[in-house]
């Protein structure tokens, strides 16, 4: 086994699934050819859920000439995949022929596995009896190698077959094997609780395959001088009993004095390694949030610096608001809810504070606000201590943070006049119509381009998915390259055109994405597909990771994802 394949391999079993599909594609720019590195690369992004993306890769990585059963059965798996994300009556076709691949593989090799996903498919395709028969020849020829993939599928095979408490005890002993390999777990979590649902079984008897939690914190920071050592212990002891009796394996949240700092220590304590996310560098950040708390903070600052992941955003301070903190702390939530859903697990928040609501964009508060508005929990550890901060009303910031669309057709330059008179009265129009649709703050176009933003992420996705299907229903049919941002934005007077207009990174960065945006596909930043992640469970949409892409004209390679609309079973795992 390579280095390479033993990193991925590793990153992938601690459930870190997008990490695990970068690395392997990394490596595959050194070893195009290595059939290993293109089967995690591909199987990492699947069991992320991406499944658009895992097919693409299926096909763009050759992975459809390889002849080994397990490359194979990737192929039925990602066609299965593709039927759950289909309304409940489109699914037949895609579920027999996903059943069929299945069938056949275990015929021919005679694997467990193989069987019980064809007996799944067929089950939940409507042939209850085929099903039965298949599950129960599977449990007749199984040999237990003692390993989780072993245990694993004698518990599926024991549910499909109608024998509930043997799955139970199957899963339990799955359990006992499974190690440290998330990934295993939440693979077979996802593909008991879809069968346990259909067959009018609780879904809760996944609950045997255990799942660490993900967590976010936030709470505030100290007044200099006002921090007392015997209440900063018994905060630290709160925390301490918080993550062993949440089981929380991965987290993500700042590093600022005070709680954010603790909550840090307390981690490492438990052997989790946080992730951090700061809005700015490290020396600016400690300047504005580390030091203003009292010296004793830094140090603890630069050494917890040393032993965590960190995620650096392209957020600086501005004049007179704070959605740089804002952006970072909605990150923060957003990745931690992102993980949990690969995982297959929980998302939790634990917060200390004093219930006194933020006075602007940032601040535990407003972190509070919107993780429980769509849902989560969030644990409530109390704020002993003068908390930092002014009392002073805030003032009217000028920026405020907003969804950014930026659109382009292909093939718009090679038009002749004849071609754009048509393109102004046809395509253009219907772009324009479908526009009207939705409650746009500012919109803009030359050319084929738009610009456009709102208030709220759904708009902006809904708009994205209105204009293109506009556009596909020209003659002949345009599919258009559409890219999505969320940030803070700057309301500007443009004296050239003499208009008002709205200006911001976010803009900057949806127009460097949109040109490496497949046609008829709609890519978001990680900073979008987080505020969708932060939506009410039924919003009815996704963001699916496309990897870590180079933007247009040197912006720099950033984690892009594909925006779709999610189906019912998706909202309400």
């Amino acid at each position: 086994m390579s280095d390479s394949l033993a990193e991925v391999l590793a990153l992938e079993a601690e459930g870190l699934l997008l990490s695990a599909h970068d690395r392997a594609m990394a490596a595959l720019a050194e070893d195009p050819d290595d059939a290993a590195l293109r089967y995690r690369a591909t199987l990492t992004i699947a069991r992320a859920g991406a499944t658009g993306r895992a097919l693409d890769l299926f096909h763009q990585l050759r992975l459809h000439a390889e002849s080994d059963p397990e490359i194979t059965a990737l192929g039925a798996r990602l066609i299965k995949d593709r039927a759950f994300e289909q309304p409940t009556a489109a699914r037949g076709p895609l579920l027999a022929e996903a059943a069929q691949r299945y069938e056949s593989l275990w015929r021919r090799g005679g694997a467990g596995w193989h069987g019980v996903n064809a007996a799944a498919l067929h089950m939940m395709g409507g042939d209850n009896a085929r099903s039965v028969t298949i599950a129960e020849t599977v449990l007749r020829n199984h040999r237990d190698s003692g390993d989780y993939w072993s245990a694993a599928t004698e518990a599926e095979a024991l549910l499909l077959a109608g024998r509930d408490l043997a799955a139970r005890r199957a899963l339990d002993e799955a359990e006992a094997r499974g190690g440290s390999d998330l990934s295993a777990r939440a693979t077979t979590r996802r593909q008991l609780r879809r069968e346990a649902t259909a067959l009018g079984i609780s879904p809760a008897i996944v609950d045997a395959l255990r799942i660490p939690s993900v967590l976010h914190y936030t709470g505030h920071m100290p007044k200099l001088g006002q921090d007392d050592p015997a209440i900063e212990a018994l905060i630290a002891a709160s925390l301490d009993a918080a993550i062993a009796a949440q089981n929380v394996g991965m987290a993500f949240g700042g590093l600022a004095a005070g709680l954010d700092i603790l909550a840090v220590e307390a981690l490492l304590r438990a052997g989790v390694t946080p992730t951090v996310v700061l809005p700015c560098d490290a020396d600016t950040y400690e300047a504005a949030s580390v030091a203003p708390a009292g010296a004793r903070w830094v140090p603890r600052y630069r050494a917890a610096l040393s032993r965590v992941r960190m995620i650096q955003l392209d957020e600086r301070p501005f004049p007179d608001d704070d959605l740089h903190l804002a952006m970072a702390a909605r990150r923060a939530m957003g990745l931690a809810r992102l993980h949990a859903r690969h995982r297959d697990g929980t998302a939790l928040q634990v917060a200390a504070w004093d219930r006194v609501p933020s006075r602007g964009s940032a601040g535990t508060g407003a972190d509070v606000a919107a993780w429980t508005a769509s849902g989560g929990q969030s644990l409530f550890l109390g704020w002993p201590w003068p908390r930092n901060g002014s009392a002073d009303t805030a003032p009217e910031p000028r920026r405020s943070a907003m969804a950014v669309l930026f659109g382009d057709l292909p093939r718009f330059s090679a038009l002749d006049d004849e071609g754009l008179a048509r393109f102004y009265e046809g395509p253009l129009v219907a772009m324009g119509k479908a526009l009207d649709r939705h409650p746009a703050t500012y919109r803009n176009a030359w050319g084929d381009a738009v610009q456009i933003t709102f208030t709220d992420v759904t708009d902006a996705a809904a708009c994205a998915f209105d204009m293109r299907a506009a556009l596909e229903l020209q003659e002949p049919p345009i599919h258009p390259r559409f890219a999505l941002d969320f940030g803070p934005m700057l309301p500007v007077h443009d004296a050239v055109q003499r208009a008002d207009k709205y200006s911001g990174r976010a803009m900057t960065r949806a127009a460097r994405i949109e040109p490496v945006t497949p046609p008829g596909r709609i890519f978001a930043t990680e900073a979008f597909a987080c505020e969708v992640a932060l939506l009410p469970r039924g919003a009815g949409l996704a963001c699916d990771y496309a990897g870590r892409i180079p933007t247009a004209k040197g912006f720099g390679s950033l984690p892009l994802y594909a925006l779709r609309r999610a189906g019912f079973e998706e909202d309400m795992a």
